[in-house]
């Protein structure tokens, strides 16, 4: 018996007998493709659908091969989607032009490219892919001639922003197909991707024990640790605010603290929803993006920002108590509170709640440590940069009757501070100048100001002060 070698889907040899040569025939992708009076691409697709093919070595070469009877048993099978197929057979130059040449008098007329996609499709029996096609290729290899030439270029991350906001605000597909002078396709696509870098830019770092992991979707195991937060002693340990106290501080004391167990059990649900969207955030292939993948991803993260939210709101009052034991004459209570809260807000997302503490232990720790982190700070500040002020001072006790004398000093000691500077970065020169007052025409400003000046976030615009100050500590051997 003669045999002749074949690949199966996995591209390892595999013997096939004459004997199922004489049973069938087979076809290359090309005699198929002849044999139905379709595209090559056409037949490619089906193969991806479904019908079945093989790699034979003929001729010292592996092709793609497809017997006859699997050929016959798809089209029995998929009478609607060969039908489609022999529809769109090979377009002739001649049918092209035609296509190009009408796209533009609609286009001249004030036709959008949806519209032209749509009506040419509607006339000529092609399908709107191949339409878009033509007319992009078009457009490609004749940009001076381009029928639509804003179609050639990508959409700026602003323009992206400004379509994303506009669906979420309702506006249709059509629509914003019309205003981005894309195909409704285009539009799904740049949707897509656009979730798609978000999801991925999404923190979802988590601490989970190993038996939580292993907890199956859907079982009576989940359903516990999804549960809404026991009520426990909630309302026994609900607050009255002092007398006062500014509204901000007043609303804090309306919020109950948290038990141990409503503790651990928010812990536990924020990082195990992570684990789930981290899963599955895992499994997207940014070239076949699945809706539902997403939807289900942030419908996760939104629960475990919640829980999250839950968790730092019941512990405001904690921020509150630190700072005003931290409060000195370089920082407000409210700036000390806006940065404790961000500790807060940091520490959530690294607490272990498996080591059985409590968390206001471990919160308390972290706001006291920024703390003072950020008074050491201060105090390198002022032995720096206001030291040039006193020296100035001490320097016109000197000699105040000698105005020439003094200007030269207060210059020397501007060349001294502008030539620190200029070991910085830009943005932190002009971040510490801001915030020191090094410009005689301002004040100095707060992290907050600051930070709406360059915009940017309060938080940023401290560690790069910071930054810069270590910087300036090790230039000057501090």
């Amino acid at each position: 018996m003669n045999y002749s070698k074949t690949k199966t889907g996995d591209g390892n040899p595999r013997e096939s007998t004459a004997v199922h040569e004489r049973e069938d025939v087979y076809y290359t992708v090309e005699e198929a493709a002849r044999k139905l009076n379709v595209s090559t691409k056409t037949i490619m697709r089906w193969r991806k659908a479904g019908l079945r093919s093989e790699t034979r070595l003929i001729e010292s070469r592996y092709r793609v091969v497809i017997w006859r009877r699997d050929l016959e048993r798809f089209v029995t099978e998929n009478p609607q989607r060969v039908e489609k197929g022999t529809r769109f057979s090979q377009m002739s130059g001649e049918q092209r032009q035609e296509i190009i040449e009408r796209a533009k008098r609609m286009a001249v007329a004030g036709r959008g490219l949806t519209e032209v996609i749509r009506r040419l499709a509607d006339s000529t029996g092609r399908s709107t892919e191949t339409i878009r096609y033509t007319l992009k290729n078009y457009d490609q290899h004749h940009p001076q001639e381009a029928i639509f030439p804003k179609y050639q270029r990508s959409l700026t991350l602003e323009e992206k922003r400004e379509l994303l906001d506009a669906y979420q605000n309702g506006v249709s597909i059509e629509e914003l197909a019309v205003r981005f002078e894309r195909t409704r396709t285009s539009i799904y696509r740049i949707l897509a991707d656009i979730r798609w870098q978000q999801i991925m830019a999404l923190p979802l770092e988590f601490i989970l024990p190993e038996d939580v992991r292993q907890i199956q979707p859907g079982s009576e195991e989940e359903n516990l640790v999804l549960a809404e937060i026991p009520k426990g002693e909630a309302k026994a340990r609900r607050m009255r605010a002092p007398s006062g106290l500014p509204a901000y501080l007043a609303s804090l004391y309306t919020v109950p603290l948290l038990t141990f167990e409503q503790e651990q059990h928010l812990f536990r649900k924020m990082n195990y929803l992570k684990y789930r969207a981290a899963e599955l955030r895992d499994t997207l292939d940014s070239k076949h993006l699945l809706s539902r993948v997403m939807d289900q991803i942030e419908r996760l993260n939104d629960a475990a920002t919640e829980a999250k939210n839950q968790i730092v709101t019941a512990n405001l009052r904690l921020v509150v108590s630190i700072a005003k034991r931290h409060t000195n004459p370089g920082a407000t209570l409210f700036d000390l509170i806006s940065d404790g809260n961000m500790s807060l807000i940091r520490a959530v997302e690294k607490f272990d709640y498996s080591r059985q503490n409590r968390f206001s232990t471990y919160a308390s720790w972290a706001i006291m440590k920024n703390y003072a982190r950020a008074i050491s700070d201060e105090q390198f500040y002022r032995s720096k940069f206001l030291a040039l002020e006193n020296d100035a001072n001490v320097e016109r006790e000197r000699d105040e009757t000698d105005p020439a004398e003094m200007e030269a000093y207060q210059a020397r000691q501007e060349k001294r501070v502008a030539a620190l500077l200029k070991t910085l970065t830009p943005r932190e020169q002009q971040i510490l100048i801001r915030r020191f007052g090094l410009d005689r025409n301002r004040e100095p400003l707060t992290l907050k100001q600051v930070g709406q000046e360059m915009g940017v976030t309060k938080e940023r615009i401290r560690q790069i002060e910071i930054q810069a100050l270590e910087k300036l500590r090790k230039l000057e051997g501090m």
